[in-house]
């Protein structure tokens, strides 16, 4: 059957020429009294009339040669007068065929094969336009004898590619039916009961049809007109977006083929080459790869390709504030001089050329680039034409973006943790290389992480004796606990005598003897599984079996914490009062450190623990984006020992608030040498590198509880900030911040000077100590504690 629908359209067809219904509608456009029907049309259609050839139907187009002239005025009722250069596409053919009677001369010229009346079907088409032409008679057939609701015309886009050009058009067909009558041939055949599906009210598939209702039982009679109109653009516009928005990404080779020869018809050149350049930025920072710009016309070139930055930059400054297309007609040595790009376009063969921006918010995504080798070949009416293209360009690299985005925050979080900003763009420019990597088929192993030349910065604000603190606040809950048990024990011994209960009471006066001296681990855990087996076996027992110590035993019970079951209101105070202590240092701390990263970027980690230490490391590899000066670490160093001054100074405020009173220590350590670091990521954190460097780490972890030399005093003491050093300049560079400090009242006068005990494998360290001011904490608000902004240290 699918052979059937492909036969030439004259062996399906009963099809003649006829004027009757075109003449009958012009008559009863007279009847109807419309202003001059008559003049218009009473002559001619007496003229026709009186042509007995021209009356009635026929097949043999032979006939209409000697009557030219009056059928061309007939016809020519049917479209309306236009300029020349409007000129639309428009014929009459017979029912059905494709031989026309009667055409514009722009539809001659296009579609008919030279010097007759056939019309040149393209092969490409032919099978869905014969196809579409049987759907459309049927149609016809079913509309008159079964009432069937269709148009009397049909509209279908057709694509036809140029011989010459091998550019692709679009052109919509509509065929217009209202002067075609259909009748049978002999007796009328009968029609198929499921010819039309009562529940969806379809056809019958047109195979079927075709068997049960064969067209040669019907003539189809009167004459068609046909509007072709050019619908290119609209269909490539239709084409492109299809093409952006169904891939996940443009860089496709079979993509980008397929978009430069869309954009080749839309604009009706062949000749031309489209490119697409991306830029993509994440966390301010450009990324580049080989995949994303394999499909760029300026990045082919060399030095381009060697000065990204540089290019894209230049393009910024092309189209900052500008987001319109812009064409250069003609490329030569005068006006390649004003711009280094358009240089390069120059060297690579570029003699006319179209950028257009792709921008979100104003800034640039990237840029669809148009060139040509042929001077003026570009001008500025073919911006008309790819303006409505524009914006999928724009979406289909917010969508590639927000793919890539979203692969690089997963290959963050599978290899890495929670970054930094100041950093982050190393961690997304690694793992967009490592992305890359894998689909260029290599083995992607993600590089290590580093930055060289980085000046560290460390500082601890520890909460003094804090493990003694803990202890004591331990030591309280259990003498309390064993006390109320040996009250219930006492009371017990007075009514019965029973030689457990006897056992049950030396156990805690022993107890109570061992926890009031020194409390060791192994006696801590003795005592709470006495507390939790023996205490409660034997206080339930005595419980049911004496009424009389109910009272007492229920109030034992109820002292108790619900969660732990034991005593622990102590211990709640104290880690109660840590925890607020903890809290506050730590939102001061980072409060200061949003200040201090807008002077300038820098990579900064805290721990909290019985008090905050934190690390910040600063240098130009961490923030190559901007030019990184001396003055910045100074002002780092300021910022630092001015936190830890203030930070002091919330504490003495926030002591009489806590439940628990408690003190912190200052510590700084002062290091003058650039060192490394790099990420490890099985650690998930950075860490130095190198034998030198890990010095610097070593004496990080052995100077909290350092002493200073021949004495047993620690260095560290509540009220006071101590700073660690090794070299005589940066002792004296240190003493100008606290100068400063002192001058604001933010410190006591005085500094002390003292060397320091030998640690494991670290000798020569030496200290200054000066004490924090706290006459005027009172007077002050909230914990910001001075006025004194880094922005205002780094104009000092």
């Amino acid at each position: 059957m699918p052979n059937k629908v492909n036969q030439h359209d004259d062996y399906i067809f009963n099809s003649r020429l006829s004027f009757q219904p075109l003449i009958s509608s012009l008559k009863k456009t007279i009847s109807e009294g419309k202003p001059g029907a008559k003049k218009l049309y009473g002559d001619l259609i007496e003229k026709i009339e009186s042509i007995p050839e021209l009356s009635q139907s026929f097949s043999d187009l032979s006939l209409l040669q000697p009557h030219e002239e009056i059928v061309e005025m007939l016809l020519a009722t049917l479209f309306p007068p236009a300029p020349a250069e409007n000129e639309n596409l428009y014929a009459v053919a017979l029912p059905f065929k494709f031989n026309v009677i009667y055409s514009s001369p722009s539809f001659q010229s296009t579609f008919l094969k030279p010097g007759t009346r056939e019309v040149n079907v393209p092969d490409n088409i032919r099978h869905s336009l014969n196809h579409d032409k049987l759907n459309f008679a049927y149609c016809l057939i079913l509309k008159k004898y079964l009432a069937y609701q269709s148009p009397g015309f049909s509209r279908t886009v057709y694509p036809y590619v140029n011989p010459v050009t091998s550019l692709t058009s679009y052109f919509e067909i509509n065929v217009d039916s209202r002067f075609v009558d259909v009748n049978p041939v002999g007796e009328f055949p009968t029609m198929p009961e499921n010819i039309i599906c009562k529940k969806t009210n379809r056809l019958m598939p047109l195979e079927e049809l075709m068997e049960k209702l064969p067209l040669d039982k019907f003539l189809f009679e009167g004459l068609v007109i046909l509007k072709i109109t050019d619908v290119t653009e609209q269909e490539i516009i239709s084409e492109i977006k299809n093409t952006l928005l169904t891939t996940n990404t443009f860089t496709d080779a079979s993509v980008y083929r397929k978009l430069q020869s869309t954009m080749q018809s839309l604009l009706g050149m062949s000749d031309i080459k489209v490119g697409i350049t991306p830029f993509f930025q994440m966390n301010n920072h450009y990324v580049y790869s080989a995949i994303h710009n394999s499909n760029s016309i300026i990045f082919k070139h060399d030095e381009a390709s060697r000065e990204k930055d540089n290019v894209g930059q230049c393009f910024k400054d092309i189209f900052k504030g500008y987001n319109q297309p812009v064409v250069f007609e003609e490329l030569d040595k005068r006006n390649i001089i004003e711009s280094e790009s358009l240089k390069l376009y120059y060297e690579m063969g570029a003699r006319s050329l179209i950028l257009c921006p792709l921008k979100q918010n104003d800034q640039l995504l990237g840029l669809l680039e148009i060139i040509s080798d042929v001077p003026g070949k570009l001008k500025s009416i073919h911006i008309d034409k790819i303006e409505k293209a524009i914006p999928l360009f724009t979406l289909a690299i917010e969508k590639t973006i927000e793919s890539l985005d979203t692969e690089v925050d997963r290959v963050i979080k599978e290899n890495f943790t929670a970054i930094q900003p100041a950093v982050e763009w190393k961690f997304t420019e690694t793992a967009f290389k490592h992305i890359m990597d894998r689909k260029k088929g290599q083995d992607g192993k993600i590089e290590t992480i580093s930055f060289n030349d980085v000046h560290p910065l460390y500082g601890a604000i520890d909460i003094r004796n804090s493990s003694v603190e803990r202890m004591q606040a331990i030591q309280l809950d259990l003498i309390e606990q064993l006390q109320l048990v040996r009250k219930v024990i006492k009371k017990a011994l007075a009514e019965i005598k029973f030689p457990l209960l006897e056992e049950i009471e030396f156990k805690t006066g022993k107890y109570i003897d061992s926890v009031t001296d020194i409390l060791l681990s192994e006696d801590e855990l003795e005592v709470y599984d006495f507390l939790q087996h023996d205490v409660v076996e034997i206080f339930n027992h005595l419980a049911e079996a004496r009424p009389s110590l109910k009272k007492e035993i229920g109030q034992y019970f109820e002292v108790l914490d619900p969660h732990k079951n034991i005593i622990y209101h102590h211990r709640q105070e104290f880690e109660e009062s840590i925890g607020r202590l903890n809290d506050a240092l730590a939102s001061f701390i980072d409060q200061e450190q949003i200040e201090a990263q807008e002077v300038f970027p820098h990579y900064f980690e805290r721990y909290v623990t019985d008090g905050v230490d934190f690390n910040i490391y600063i240098g130009q590899s961490i923030t190559p984006s901007k030019k990184f000066d001396e003055l910045y670490l100074r002002n780092m160093k300021m910022w630092q020992l001015k936190v830890l001054t203030k930070a002091s100074r919330m504490v003495h405020r926030l002591k009489n608030e806590l439940p628990y009173s408690l003190n912190t220590t200052q510590l700084i350590l002062a290091h003058s040498i650039p060192i490394s670091i790099s990420f490890r990521i099985s650690e998930r954190k950075f860490d130095v590198d190198g034998a030198y460097n890990t010095r610097y780490e070593i004496i990080k972890k052995r100077i909290d509880k350092v002493r200073i030399k021949d004495t047993n005093e620690r260095l560290t003491q509540p009220g006071k900030i101590a700073i660690i050093y090794s070299q005589p300049k940066e002792a004296s560079e240190y003493q100008e911040y606290i100068e400063f400090l002192q001058n604001r009242q933010l410190l006591k006068p005085g500094i002390e000077k003292m060397e320091l005990e030998e640690l494991q494998g670290v000798i020569g360290l030496k200290a200054l100590r000066v004490d924090v001011h706290y006459d005027d904490v009172k007077a002050e608000k909230g914990i910001r504690l001075s006025p004194v902004t880094s922005n205002q240290l780094l104009s000092n």
